[in-house]
């Protein structure tokens, strides 16, 4: 993990350092509760220099389908990915995914099934004093029953504090947790905030400085404007509103978005 935030250009971009790009592992589009839109998205993290972004809305995986049609005509590699919510509403981030993951599964079973689709299964936001965050004893139960393939080890809500025991907790079990990630968990226009650098350009280099424990986790100096009273609402709406119609359809009829 880098110490200093990334330097930003003058055109706003993020300078990463000789030899790595810049990715954003957890972003949410409109298609679950983010306020942007696909394409908006897209935009603005080409315009912030991030070389790849994985669209990760709840328990659904068409806006990441979407996004990875537009990969050309954007210019940013797009990683297909999902934020599946767990029986105990814990969350794990699957990636490189063709298919949209079961929800309301065990947290091995979950990982099991990104794993069938040739996805990595990364531990969303450990350390946070919300219901779906793993805490350290949580943790230490899974990697009882199962390993990971990466960890997010900085949040855009995490503390100091959180971040200094999550480090600490890592070192310790960097085996079963696998490649350190970052992601901003981007619900507003905050994607780049939390980064993670690998070498090479492209998504087949990412995976690989994934699996190869290559990746290195960092904040950015960006510029990130405050979500405005109306954002805060539109998000609210879908994730306490649209969200568990959406989950509870999804149960019944077997179909996802």
């Amino acid at each position: 993990m880098l110490d200093r935030p990334l330097p930003v250009d003058e055109r706003g971009r993020v300078v990463a350092p000789a030899g790595f790009s810049v990715a954003d592992l957890h972003c949410h589009t409109s298609w679950s509760d983010g306020i942007l839109g696909v394409e908006s998205l897209l935009e603005l993290a080409r315009a912030r220099g991030i070389a790849a972004v994985a669209i990760t809305d709840h328990d659904m995986i068409g806006g990441a389908l979407r996004g990875n049609a537009l990969e050309v005509e954007f210019g940013i590699q797009v990683i297909v990915g999902s934020e599946v919510t767990t029986r105990r509403q814990h969350h794990i981030v699957g990636l490189f995914l063709r298919e949209a993951i079961p929800m309301f599964r065990g947290v091995p079973e979950t990982v099991a099934r990104i794993r069938e689709q040739g996805g990595l299964a990364i531990v969303a936001h450990p350390f946070l004093a919300v219901p779906a965050s793993a805490s350290r004893g949580a943790l230490r139960r899974w990697l009882e029953e199962t390993t990971f393939d990466g960890v997010e080890l900085d949040s855009r809500y995490l503390s100091a504090g959180g971040k200094r025991d999550l480090v600490e907790f890592y070192a310790e079990h960097s085996v079963g947790l696998g490649s350190p990630v970052g992601g901003s968990d981007a619900h507003f226009r905050d994607v780049g905030r939390v980064v993670t650098l690998f070498p090479g350009k492209d998504a087949a280099d990412l995976r690989a400085a994934m699996v190869q424990r290559r990746t290195l986790v960092a904040r950015t100096a960006l510029d990130i404007p405050r979500p405005s009273a109306l954002d805060h609402a539109r998000n609210q709406a879908r994730s306490l509103l649209w969200l568990p119609l959406y989950r509870a359809r999804a149960l019944l009829i077997g179909r996802y978005r």
